[in-house]
């Protein structure tokens, strides 16, 4: 491993959850931003939503399960990092954290409140279990909306700093997770 302690690295199933989910957000903020405008005479009309609901509930299902194995196992923090970058860190890690929960959850909300389910691949249906006003839904349309706005600043600043790190301050921080 070029002289690199495999203590410090991250166990390869949260490297392939890390990944995982980084792909599936960023695809399903672009897919939300496009289907948006979709029209009603569009054939993505109903399948973008369908597939954005069902690929929402693979990004929840794959969050709680990094986070349980986040609290398993993981390396120690570097020790290059200064203060800062550790304090930047754990906001960034926390932030994202939510996101995979809170992000899906208001989906679920206002896709529910009809009371219709979201199907999941049209394997199996979640069903609507809770009844909202016209006021929460709307406020979780907006929730839903606005922290994807946020996701996507603090994926840029993820992003940004796992790549100074590796470019500027030549440090493994990055090849921690990856392979």
């Amino acid at each position: 491993m070029n002289g690199e302690n495999a203590k410090d690295r991250f166990p390869h199933t949260t490297k392939i959850l890390h990944w995982l989910i980084a792909l599936h957000m960023i695809g399903l903020i672009a897919l939300g931003w496009w289907m948006i405008d979709l029209s009603f005479y569009s054939s993505w009309y109903y399948l973008a939503p369908f597939l954005h609901k069902a690929f929402g509930i693979v990004v929840f299902i794959l969050g709680l399960v990094l986070l349980i194995a986040r609290f398993r196992k993981r390396p120690a923090p570097m020790k290059t990092h200064s203060g800062l970058e550790h304090v930047a860190s754990k906001i960034a890690h926390c932030l994202l954290f939510a996101s995979v929960i809170t992000i899906p959850i208001s989906g679920y909300i206002f896709t529910t409140y009809t009371g219709e389910p979201v199907s999941f691949f049209d394997f199996f249906d979640i069903p609507a279990v809770l009844s909202v006003s016209e006021t929460v839904r709307d406020w979780a349309i907006d929730f839903h909306i606005y922290a994807s706005y946020g996701l996507l600043a603090v994926i840029s600043a993820h992003a940004g700093g796992a790549l100074k790190h590796h470019f500027i301050d030549r440090d493994r921080t990055l090849r921690r997770m990856t392979w």
